[in-house]
Formats: C-alpha cells, sequence, structure tokens
C-alpha cells in the first residue's frame, strides 16, 4: 500500500501484478466462450423453433382443408395423412438440426435429387399464380447425403422465394440439378423483385432478412446444412431479374 501511495505521488499509477493479469485475461476468455456458446444454442433453438413453425403451418392448413372435406372421405384421409406426415417429419427434422449442432457426423445415403425436389415441393402451399418447374440432368442423379436436413434447404428456399413473389401473377420459381466433375450443382431461381445489393451478401446470416415479416434463419440453418455437407451456397441476381440460390455439393 505505501509503495502504491509512493508511486501515486510521483506521478505515476501502480501496476496489476502479471498474475492479475492472466486471471482477468482467463476470465475474459471464459466469458467469450461462454457468450459464444449462449449465442450458437439460441441459434440453434431459434432454428428448430422455425422448422417447427413451419410444419405447423402446414398442419394446420391441412386440418382446415379437412374440416371442409368432412364429407368426402377420400379427400378427408389425405388431408389427415399430410398432418401426420408433416409431424413425422418435424421430429425428424429437429433431431437431425440438434444432431448437427452437437457436431455428430451425418447421416449420409444415395438420395435422388428429383425425390428430395418433389418432397420439398409437396410439404409447401404453392400458390395457383406460381409456375414450378424442375430440370434434373441425368433425371437419375443421385446424392450422398442427408436427405431430411437437404429436404429442408430446399423447403426453406422455396418458401423464400414464394414470399418474394407475393402470388404475384406470372411468377415462377425454377430448380435446376446438374453434375459437374467432382460436383452437383443446385440452382432455385425466382423471377421476384429481387434482393438489394446492401442486402444480398449478407442473406445467410442469422436474423439478416429482405423480407418484412423474416426472420432471418431459415437461410442461416440452409448455410450450416450445406457447408456441413462439405458444399457451398451462394445468393446472386437472377438471369433477368429475380434472386437465384446456387449451391454445390460433392457427388456421390
Amino acid at each position: 500500500m505505501a509503495a502504491a501511495i509512493a508511486a501515486e505521488r510521483a506521478g505515476d499509477r501502480p501496476q496489476i501484478g502479471y498474475a492479475a493479469l492472466g486471471v482477468m485475461a482467463n476470465e475474459g476468455h471464459e466469458t467469450e466462450c461462454c457468450a459464444a456458446r449462449l449465442a450458437a444454442a439460441g441459434a440453434v433453438g431459434a432454428s428448430v423453433a422455425h422448422e417447427l413453425r413451419n410444419a405447423l403451418a402446414v398442419a394446420e392448413s391441412s386440418l382446415y382443408l379437412a374440416q371442409r372435406d368432412l364429407d368426402d372421405r377420400p379427400c378427408l384421409l389425405r388431408h389427415l395423412d399430410r398432418v401426420t406426415c408433416e409431424i413425422r417429419k418435424a421430429h425428424e427434422v429437429i433431431g437431425s438440426v440438434l444432431g448437427l449442432a452437437r457436431g455428430e457426423p451425418l447421416r449420409r445415403e444415395p438420395a435422388p435429387v428429383g425425390k428430395l425436389i418433389e418432397s420439398a415441393r409437396h410439404a409447401l402451399v404453392l400458390p395457383t399464380a406460381v409456375r414450378f418447374e424442375v430440370a434434373v440432368a441425368p433425371a437419375d442423379l443421385t446424392l450422398l447425403c442427408d436427405p431430411i436436413l437437404l429436404e429442408r434447404v430446399f423447403s426453406n428456399l422455396y418458401l423464400n422465394a414464394i414470399e418474394a413473389l407475393d402470388n404475384a401473377p406470372g411468377g415462377s420459381i425454377v430448380t435446376r440439378a446438374w453434375r459437374g466433375d467432382e460436383r452437383t450443382y443446385l440452382e432455385v431461381e425466382d423471377n421476384g423483385p429481387g434482393v438489394h445489393p446492401c442486402v444480398i451478401d449478407r442473406l445467410f446470416e442469422p436474423l439478416v432478412t429482405a423480407k418484412v415479416k423474416g426472420t432471418g434463419l431459415g437461410l442461416a440453418l440452409s448455410r450450416v446444412i450445406v457447408e456441413a455437407h462439405g458444399g457451398e451456397i451462394t445468393a446472386t441476381a437472377g438471369r433477368c431479374r429475380g434472386t437465384a440460390f446456387r449451391m454445390w455439393l460433392p457427388s456421390a
């Protein structure tokens, strides 16, 4: 204490010992790690909630149609089957997303690209004003992937495109897939109004969105899924207008 007072009187500030600095640095590092873990946990929780919300929306619309078609037994059963399918799929998606967050290895299996696209398409309510086109070459193009997770990527891209088109007449969503030398290329393009250049480079960041009611979680999760497969996804302006999401994955 006397030394500190003497130093202060001499115009010098007392110095903190190296040991104290080390403790403070460690505490700061631990605080940063804790904050990072909490942020990651929050992002995973938000992504799970996002996927669950999508499934509930489809189930809700199917139950509404089931009530409308109570007297038409075949239609009623079809709507109820869709509800059951969405609930089962929600369980699978949440399990896969949580496994991805825990760093568990992906469950990879051969999956026809056409089937992934079709499953993602039929899980959504596509507006009648929107035209949906698919071009897969060759027709039996196959990926070695986690089909549950990759289907979610397509679903999120289609949801993004549907909301961008906003049920405008003449809207279209085009999906293309083709094989390169060692990669499989996939593309989802819409002819909507497009995304401002200031936003398009940040679309895959959590909570960044170009939509009024968007959450910015679907595209962030899609990037995590694609990168976990060893691939890459980007967003760019479409050929004429609108937005094109392009990705590549290692070929099977």
